[in-house]
C-alpha cells in the first residue's frame, strides 16, 4: 500500500534534522560530550542541502545558548570542542559588520559536501585523546564582584627625631676666601721701622730728638725734609 493522502499526494515528512548512522557509531561522537552533541544538532538543523549553504552556516552564542539552554560559556566550550574532534571547521570567524552589529563565525559540516568537493569526515580521524578545553571562561561582570575581606590599615612607624649635639641656630658663615679683604696699607716712605735687637730709632731726626731731650723740638719744615715727601702731598 502506498503512502499517498487523500489527494493523491505520496506523504511527506515534516522538517527533521538528519543524522547519519555512520557519524552517531563513530569513536569521536562517543567520546563527545552531551552538549557538544546538542550543540551540532543545531547546527545540522541549519544546513540545507538544496541551498547548498554547508561553509556558510552560522549560529550566534545568543542563538545556541537559547536552542540549547546553556550559558554562553558552555556554548563556547562547545564550539571548540567541535573543531577538536573534527565534526566542524570554521570557515570565517566572527566579526563587526559594517553596520556595527557584530556577525557570528560561518562552519562547514565534514559530515555534508562543501560546494562540488565530497564530505571529508575529519571525525574519522580522531586519535583517540579526549578534548582538554586550555581556555579560561571570562567573567560577564567582572566590576560587580564583592570581596568581603577586610583591608589592612597601614600603619605607618613613628619618625625618628633628628638630634644634633651642640645644635645652633645661628648658621654659620666663613668667607670664601682665607685672605682678608681689606686693602693693605702702607707708609708711603720706605725708611725701616725700629729693628728688636737694638731698640734704637734709624730715623735720624728722631734719633737725635730722643737723645736730646733739652734741646728744641725739630719744625715740621726739617720733619718733611727727613721723610722725603714732595710738597704737593704735605699738609700745613
Amino acid at each position: 500500500m502506498s503512502r499517498r493522502d487523500r489527494e493523491g499526494r505520496p506523504n511527506r515528512l515534516p522538517p527533521f534534522v538528519p543524522l547519519l548512522k555512520s557519524t552517531l557509531e563513530s569513536p569521536a561522537w562517543r567520546a563527545m560530550s552531551h552538549g557538544a552533541k546538542v550543540l551540532y544538532v543545531s547546527l545540522k538543523a541549519r544546513y540545507n542541502s538544496g541551498q547548498h549553504n554547508n561553509g556558510r552556516i552560522f549560529l550566534s552564542q545568543r542563538a545556541a545558548s537559547r536552542d540549547v539552554g546553556s550559558g554562553f560559556n558552555e556554548i563556547a566550550r562547545w564550539f571548540r570542542e567541535l573543531q577538536y574532534y573534527g565534526f566542524t571547521v570554521m570557515t570565517s570567524p566572527g566579526c563587526l559588520g559594517v553596520d556595527g552589529k557584530g556577525k557570528a563565525p560561518h562552519w562547514r559540516l565534514t559530515e555534508c559536501g562543501y560546494m562540488n568537493d565530497p564530505p571529508t569526515r575529519d571525525f574519522l580521524r580522531w586519535d583517540g585523546t579526549k578534548f582538554k578545553d586550555s581556555v579560561r571562561p571570562k567573567k560577564q561582570n567582572p566590576a560587580t564582584e564583592i570581596h568581603s575581606t577586610l583591608l589592612r590599615k597601614s600603619i605607618t612607624p613613628p619618625l625618628r627625631k633628628s638630634i644634633t649635639p651642640n645644635a645652633q641656630n645661628v648658621t654659620e658663615i666663613r668667607n670664601i676666601s682665607e685672605h682678608p679683604t681689606v686693602t693693605e696699607i702702607r707708609n708711603i716712605s720706605s725708611m725701616p721701622l725700629p729693628t728688636p735687637e737694638t731698640g734704637k730709632l734709624l730715623i735720624p731726626v728722631l734719633a737725635s730728638a730722643a737723645a736730646a731731650p733739652s734741646r728744641s723740638a725739630p719744625s715740621a719744615s726739617d720733619l718733611w725734609q727727613a721723610l722725603e715727601i714732595p710738597p704737593y702731598l704735605r699738609r700745613h
